[in-house]
């Protein structure tokens, strides 16, 4: 496995001392029992399963990566616009998992965002009701394996994640009238109109989603560098 320094960029995890591998596969025992009596289950069975990832103290499983990855197509698929995407690059999804993780992390600790159950609820029905009413949602799940309060762990992560981004990063995007003016001039044959109201609502858009995206990059990179990151071969 490896790790990015951004969104983009994989590199290689920094060689190990015997010692530290030693350390690290102690410590990790500790957490995979530590999560295990917390959640109720037995260390067995949570050993049974390949850890992952070690993000600071919370141990991944493949199968909590799976089941994110099943989570997220089915999202993605149940849109509006409804657009089937091709399966996507595993280890390009695991990093963008490691990085919602820590995001979610550093949102619980500084306590900025809060996400209300009623929230939940209307993300949950918004993805029922567009995959088909609720018995075709529970048929969904069943057949991929997926718990009702496994989804609705899932869908708040989300929205934590969402909120905190919109507090942390978004909130703090400006973009000036001087930067409309030069996209549109950088692109005016492509968009092929008068630079009225509605393409200057259109092109402001583009960038601030191109400065949150540019900033929240930074934000995960300051994430990953401060944190204890721990990958078992």
């Amino acid at each position: 496995m490896h790790h990015t320094s951004s969104a983009g960029c994989v590199t290689p995890h920094p060689t190990l001392s015997q010692r530290e591998r030693e350390r690290g596969r102690g410590l990790l025992g500790i957490l995979i029992l530590m999560q295990a009596l917390t959640a109720g289950i037995s260390a067995e069975a949570v050993l049974l399963d390949k850890i992952v990832a070690v993000v600071n103290t919370t141990v991944f499983t493949l199968s909590d990566f799976e089941d994110h990855l099943v989570l997220s197509q089915l999202f993605q698929a149940s849109t509006p616009a409804g657009v089937q995407s091709s399966p996507p690059d595993r280890e390009q999804a695991f990093q963008r998992f490691i990085d919602q993780a820590l995001l979610r992390q550093e949102a619980l600790r500084t306590k900025i965002v809060e996400v209300e159950e009623s929230q939940v609820a209307q993300q949950w029905h918004t993805l029922e009701t567009q995959l088909g009413g609720h018995e075709a949602f529970m048929q969904v799940l069943r057949e991929r394996g997926l718990s009702p309060i496994h989804v609705r762990t899932w869908l708040r992560d989300q929205l934590i994640v969402r909120a905190f981004i919109d507090r942390r990063v978004r909130l703090f995007v400006r973009v000036s009238e001087s930067e409309i003016t030069q996209y549109y001039q950088q692109h005016e044959q492509a968009i092929a109109q008068p630079l009225n109201d509605g393409v200057r609502e259109q092109i402001r858009r583009i960038l601030i989603e191109q400065q949150l995206n540019t900033r929240a990059s930074e934000l995960v990179r300051e994430l990953r560098r401060k944190a204890n990151l721990l990958f078992p071969p």
